[in-house]
């Protein structure tokens, strides 16, 4: 696993030798900081699971009820197990929450209380068992009753894809809500407790600008809405002819203040970024110019990002 500087260079003048980078640095940086949350732990098949996140989640897999390819596992087995809940931490792993709902009828941005990855292997292939998880509400803020079950799968851009699914036996579901959200679940990878936010009309696409040399490859643009901190949208399509992002939802709302950020990495393994405070107009385009980009650590970019207000 690849070192992160913790260097601040944030005071240093913005723009000054910064150079973009190319596509697998960017990917890197993020698969690091993916592994670094990533918390690991052995169990025996036949003792089942019962594991504690460093979050206060309590994720249990029964005795003798896993198996592979039909057959009771036994011996080791390997959890993994990620959560993300404030939208610093989604940005630097590349986790952001846009998502349609299960009848399709609704698209757009995601307000979490909880994003999670879990797998369960033997050998290196993943094992077919039920899981249950609770998760204190206490992470996110207040308990929402609407909060509901969501997967994850990452496109060909290796960006996030969320559904809506209903309670079933292919995936799981929210079977009770208190003091924690509850989860009975078998599909392992990626998944989320949501709940779509309803934003104002009317509405209107919006385009992003980004420095020369940049583009869907080697940067990312997000949407960091005030005073959700368990949101974050992002620009999904990069439109090749006009070298601009933007996203195929058509959601931002006219006369709605957000920010946005531009984020893409240095080679030696920090972040640049910017941040621009906007007010939609129709048709809105917004520009990031290289004279504004600024490096920042790890910790101290999700701090940043987190403390947005």
């Amino acid at each position: 696993m690849a070192a992160i500087s913790c260097a601040n260079n944030d005071n240093d003048e913005p723009g000054t030798g910064i150079q973009p980078p190319t596509s697998a640095e960017f990917k890197l940086i993020r698969e690091n900081a993916l592994n670094d949350i990533m918390q690991i732990k052995m169990y025996k098949a036949e003792e089942g699971i019962d594991f504690t996140s460093i979050q206060g989640v309590h994720l249990t897999i029964n005795p003798n009820s896993m198996y592979l390819n039909g057959n009771l596992v036994t011996g080791d087995v390997k959890l993994e197990f990620v959560e993300l809940y404030k939208r610093g931490n989604m940005l630097v792993v590349n986790k952001p929450l846009m998502g349609t709902s299960e009848d399709e009828s609704a698209k757009g941005p995601l307000i979490t209380g909880g994003q999670f990855y879990i797998n369960v292997t033997k050998d290196g292939q993943t094992i077919d068992a039920y899981y249950y998880m609770d998760v204190p509400t206490e992470n996110t803020g207040d308990f929402n009753p609407e909060m509901s079950f969501w997967t994850g799968e990452e496109n060909e851009n290796e960006d996030m894809e969320w559904n809506q699914v209903g309670p079933n036996r292919e995936t799981g579901g929210i079977f009770g809500k208190d003091s924690n959200y509850s989860i009975w679940g078998c599909f392992f990878g990626w998944i989320n407790i949501d709940i779509l936010y309803s934003l104002p009309d009317p509405k209107t696409q919006i385009w992003v600008k980004v420095p020369d040399g940049y583009d869907s490859k080697n940067c990312s643009v997000y949407v960091v809405y005030k005073d959700k901190p368990g949101a974050l949208a992002y620009m999904d399509v990069w439109d090749s002819e006009k070298k601009m992002f933007t996203e195929h939802y058509g959601l931002a709302p006219i006369g709605f203040n957000f920010y946005v950020v531009f984020v893409s990495v240095q080679k030696d393994g920090q972040f640049i970024y910017a941040i621009k405070d906007v007010v939609i107009e129709e048709n809105k385009i917004i520009t990031f110019d290289a004279s504004e980009l600024k490096i920042l650590d790890i910790d101290s970019l999700v701090k940043l990002i987190n403390d947005l207000k």
